[in-house]
């Protein structure tokens, strides 16, 4: 059901049982997957495909161009999957380069205000709270959360799984698995509920628990520490550590301790580790 007052290129494809309210705009070069609905305002933009059983809501705008000093003429395109719940006002931009891709997978959902900058890669099952900002080239993995307002710098990386604190400026990459305190932008622990909501058996738990406590518990060098993950867990989840370390350009998020013989636990997130020892440094890229 394509609303009165909408505008829908003769050279959009739209697929079947799609809706599309009122006052929306759906430019040439576009998909609509099957039963997608598009709420009044959207703005489906050219070079914008997107998957079935898509709701978008009001004044989203997908597909804009690249917001660069020195974009070229002929930009890239943005492919959304399947499932994906896209709320008020939120923006998603084409890639710069005509050849590349700004994409998001399945069963995500983007609240009010996020925004997804050109080139992007979201994974599947991500949820971008109210106003969250992604720089160019971000990646996110899937199910990772990231919580209001929180910014990532362009080029970062957040593991699967991760959980971000609200109002987080993330300039580094963020492992998987792990939570970010708010406040600090720290890593806390791991995301023990996002884990328990994920499926992770007890003994997945405990393996990634053992190999946090070696990243940032043992006063490993960088070098010693992947090559120490790489040995230590050469297969299961906990293998995702070392993979995700080994590769990136911007270093890597900290972890925020308390200082020593300080046992006041500050954060339910926070392991259950003695906090007795003194807290590791951020690791250079090229430690």
């Amino acid at each position: 059901m394509i609303h009165s007052t909408a505008i829908v290129s003769e050279l959009a494809q739209v697929g079947a049982d799609v809706e599309i309210g009122p006052f929306s705009i759906v430019e040439a070069d576009v998909v609509l997957g099957d039963r997608t609905k598009l709420a009044g305002h959207v703005t489906i933009k050219s070079g914008t495909t997107l998957g079935a059983d898509n709701t978008v809501c009001e004044g989203a705008v997908l597909g804009g161009f690249a917001q660069h000093a020195n974009r070229p003429p002929n930009s890239g395109r943005v492919m959304i999957g399947s499932r994906n719940i896209i709320r008020e006002h939120s923006t998603v931009h084409r890639a710069i380069q005509a050849d590349q891709t700004t994409t998001i997978g399945d069963d995500c959902m983007l609240m009010v205000g996020a925004h997804v900058a050109h080139d992007c890669r979201v994974g599947n099952r991500v949820i971008l709270t109210n106003g969250v900002m992604l720089g160019g080239h971000v990646e996110v993995g899937d199910r990772a959360c990231l919580g209001g307002n929180a910014a990532v710098h362009q080029h970062c990386r957040i593991g699967r799984l991760a959980m971000v604190g609200g109002c987080t400026k993330v300039v580094q990459d963020l492992p998987p698995f792990v939570l970010t305190d708010g406040a600090t932008a720290l890593i806390v622990g791991l995301n023990k509920v996002g884990l328990q909501r994920a499926g992770f058996s007890r003994e997945e738990v405990l393996e990634l628990k053992a190999a946090y406590r070696l990243i940032y518990r043992e006063g490993l060098t960088f070098r010693e520490m992947v090559s120490a993950l790489e040995g230590r867990f050469p297969v299961g989840v906990a293998a995702e550590f070392a993979e995700f370390f080994r590769v990136g350009t911007r270093g890597f998020v900290q972890e925020r301790r308390s200082p020593p013989k300080f046992a006041l636990r500050v954060h339910p997130a926070v392991d259950e580790e003695e906090t007795d020892k003194p807290a590791i440094k951020a690791f250079p890229h090229a430690a």
